[in-house]
């Protein structure tokens, strides 16, 4: 007992003594401080360290910021006419990039205010902004939204894809630091307001000063400034071309931002600048023309870039090309063959609605013919299946397979904008053309996808205009369409028909065994199994000048003089003028039908062979890219050209214009050609079937050339000819282009005699002869120098059949 008393004294001794140790209250308020230190530098190391380990994980991989130093934004590539007219361009997306020292500070400050005021306040992110959301994409599921600094949208919108998660959230922030760290303020402003995306294609600050306000970016008013500052946040729904009253409240926020910011981030703007600006009206400038001036052109233009600097240059583009075009030939070129093709269209009577054939009663349509398979660029016959109007698609049985067409690509044919069913009828048929085929991969089991076909209603059609001076092109037109594509100016392979028969009576007149006045039979004659005609059938005109018969276009005497001249050389001849560059090999062995315009040729280069006629007998290669700037400033070298070549010499050139002048005169095939006003040269041409229809012309100032025709040979008819459907699209092109300039005369070089001579022998008149002359021009030492028999003696008519100079095949024919 007395232990177990002693126990409880001891015990409550202690516990006396413990409570007599216990420290004052001041110092345990220490104790926990020290205790609340110890856990806050925990828990800031542990965030620390899950800091470091969230930017190491997401480091991982970034791309180097230093990479947009180097990087080169597409721009626009301008393409200008030879008086410096925008006539087409060549882009990726539409940008032109400025220095940030040519962007008024009034475009930048309304930028700040728009998207960032505090960018230079900022190290890339803005803190509070950016805990605002995060709590938002707590709260709303991991969906993190939130106001950027425009170094973020920059990283964004260069480096990073735009999607919306935590990782990319923290990529973007990693990044934005560290290009705060590697560029200077202005270099990171530069870079943004030449990249965003201003609508309707428009990107970088230049871009769209232009666009909406035809002006440079340096010549921005305040305004305008913060017109152009507010569209970013949405492109399409504040463009003030669509929707102008949502662009001019958002200018009055960007404003309204200005003027609240001033006093501390911006206080040398004026307060009555601003409020000036508030109240100024809405200017745009017109809306660019959609439709490129020159698509062919330009095309051409760009092969050519991307031959010489690659794809990816052209790509990335910011070139300035000149080219040797005219806007306004190539407009008035546009026009003209537009109207002359849908004039045959009227009056081929090709108008909706196009209807089914009519069918005796019990009799069936006749079969379209099948093809194993289609392919691109193909022409083929094909009927109409079905029709949709809502969509505005036709379907086509093209050869045994599906096919569908749009009405978007038949405006020439249907004016009125006729739907689908009021267009075409079910059962109707027509040709189509395939311009793509179809995708296997999108093929379901139950019908296989269509090919894409387009309708070829009506022929198609094709102008060059070159000055035979420098053979520069000044308007190329390679079909109906303006639009890239197939230009047939340059690609078409076609047969020159009469339009070739200059080159075999240059060649002709060169040799000297002949002149204007040399007499050739125009009769019928057989060379192995081909029995050649005349254009107009039967009519033969027997003995016949060879000007005159330049002039109506007989065949035979074209085919006599080829095969006197021999036809390897009239080949050699048509080579040197630039017809047929390419290797003989990709030729067929020559024959006689060449002197008719059987070989295919392009019709530029036909066109430039009558230029070098125009130009004294030079052959020059036709060009049309004059001058290329490269984004550096500095001019690209053009490769050389093909050297010129005397074809001719300019006595002969001048015979051979003067016998063209007579196809234009009163009883040629071409006398319409006189209503031009001026003395021109020219020749109608129509190939087999009428298949080709031309006519090639010039002035002493201007050549050019027409072509018609269908792309897949289909003839225009048999009533048609170069005549009747080419030449009054080159009429009606010569007039407009050569308006209000002066007339002028063909020279006369030195070489020419003119000689009276007897219309019906080419002889000098007989003595006694009163009448049926004419003046003639010849090479000098060509002229004749007998007289014509008398028109009364039996002698005239003996000198025709067996003339002195007579071929070998005629007097063989002729002894026959």
């Amino acid at each position: 007992m007395g232990d177990r008393l002693s126990g409880m004294a001891w015990s409550r001794r202690t516990r006396s003594s413990f409570r007599l140790r216990t420290p004052p209250r001041h110092v345990g308020i220490f104790v926990w401080i020290a205790r609340l230190v110890l856990a806050l530098s925990l828990l800031s190391a542990i965030a620390v360290g899950v800091v470091v380990g969230l930017v190491a994980y997401y480091s991982r991989d970034l791309p180097d910021v230093k990479s947009l130093r180097n990087r080169v934004e597409p721009q626009t590539t301008r393409v200008f006419d030879r008086e410096g007219r925008v006539i087409g361009e060549i882009f990726i997306e539409r940008r032109t990039v400025v220095p940030i020292g040519r962007i008024p500070r009034i475009l930048v400050l309304s930028v700040l205010a728009a998207e960032d005021a505090d960018f230079y306040l900022h190290e890339g992110f803005d803190y509070a902004g950016l805990l605002r959301a995060v709590v938002r994409g707590i709260l709303a599921g991991g969906r993190f939204r939130g106001t950027s600094t425009i170094t973020q949208q920059l990283v964004k919108n260069m480096l990073l894809t735009p999607e919306r998660s935590f990782s990319r959230k923290i990529r973007e922030l990693i990044l934005a630091y560290r290009i705060e760290q590697e560029f200077t303020k202005e270099e990171i402003l530069e870079l943004y307001l030449n990249h965003i995306n201003f609508g309707h294609g428009r990107y970088g600050v230049q871009e769209a000063s232009r666009f909406y306000f035809g002006k440079n970016v340096w010549e921005l008013n305040l305004a305008e400034a913060a017109l152009l500052a507010g569209i970013p946040q949405s492109p399409t729904r504040l463009s003030p071309r669509t929707n102008p009253e949502a662009a001019k409240k958002r200018r009055a926020f960007v404003l309204k931002q200005l003027e609240e910011k001033r006093e501390t981030h911006w206080p040398d703007l004026s307060l009555e600048a601003i409020r000036a600006a508030s109240e100024a009206p809405i200017h745009l400038a017109p809306p660019p023309e959609v439709e490129q001036v020159a698509p062919e052109a330009v095309e051409i233009a760009r092969r050519w870039l991307v031959e010489q600097v690659g794809s990816e240059a052209v790509r990335r583009g910011g070139y300035r090309i000149e080219l040797t075009i005219d806007a306004d030939l190539q407009k008035i070129g546009r026009e003209a063959l537009r109207n002359g093709l849908r004039a045959y269209d009227q009056a081929h009577r090709l108008v909706p609605p196009f209807r089914r054939p009519e069918l005796r009663r019990g009799q069936r349509p006749r079969p379209i013919e099948r093809v194993p398979e289609l392919r691109v660029g193909g022409s083929y016959e094909a009927v109409v299946i079905a029709r949709d109007d809502s969509s505005g698609l036709i379907t086509l049985d093209v050869g045994g397979h599906r096919g569908v067409a749009s009405m978007d690509d038949v405006e020439r044919w249907n004016p009125k904008g006729l739907p689908p069913t009021r267009f075409i009828e079910e059962g109707a048929r027509v040709r189509v053309s395939v311009l793509a085929l179809p995708n296997e991969k999108e093929a379901d089991e139950s019908e296989p996808p269509p090919a894409r076909v387009r309708m070829e209603i009506g022929p198609q059609g094709a102008l060059v205009a070159i000055d035979p001076q420098n053979r520069e092109v000044l308007a190329m037109v390679g079909g109906y369409d303006a639009e890239p594509g197939f230009n047939r100016a340059t690609q078409a392979l076609r047969q020159p028909g009469s339009t070739f028969k200059p080159i075999v009576y240059a060649l002709a007149i060169q040799s000297r065994r002949y002149t204007p006045a040399t007499i050739v039979l125009d009769e019928p004659g057989v060379w192995g199994a081909w029995q050649p005609k005349n254009f107009d059938g039967d009519t033969y005109r027997g003995p016949i000048r060879l000007r005159e018969a330049l002039a109506v276009s007989s065949n035979l005497v074209a085919v006599r003089v080829a095969e006197d001249l021999g036809i390897d050389q009239v080949v050699e001849f048509a080579s040197r003028l630039g017809l047929w560059p390419r290797p003989a090999t990709s030729n067929p062995p020559p024959d006689l039908s060449i002197a008719l315009g059987s070989r295919e040729v392009r019709p530029i280069d036909l066109v430039n062979a009558y230029a070098t006629f125009d130009a004294g007998g030079i052959w020059e290669p036709w060009h049309i890219i004059r001058k290329v700037i490269a984004p550096d400033g500095k001019e690209l070298s053009l490769p050389p050209r093909e050297e010129s070549r005397a074809v001719l010499s300019p006595a002969e050139a001048h015979v051979i214009t003067s016998l063209l002048r007579s196809v234009t005169a009163p009883g040629g095939t071409g006398a319409r050609a006189q209503e031009l006003g001026r003395p021109v040269a020219g020749k109608t041409g129509t190939s087999n079937e009428a298949r080709d229809a031309w006519f090639i012309g010039y002035t002493p100032e201007l050549v050019a050339g027409v072509w018609v025709g269908y792309d897949d040979q289909r003839s225009l008819g048999p009533k048609e000819s170069g005549a009747r459907t080419a030449l009054p699209i080159w009429l009606s092109f010569m007039k407009k282009a050569l308006e209000g300039k002066p007339r002028s005369e063909f020279p006369r070089p030195e070489g020419i005699e003119v000689v009276i001579i007897d219309r019906q022998t080419g002889l000098l008149p007989a003595p006694s002869q009163r009448g049926n002359t004419t003046e003639e021009v010849f090479l000098e030492g060509t002229a004749p120098s007998e007289y014509a028999p008398d028109p009364n003696s039996a002698d005239l008519a003996a000198y025709l059949r067996f003339r002195p100079d007579a071929s070998p095949l005629e007097e063989k024919e002729a002894n026959e």
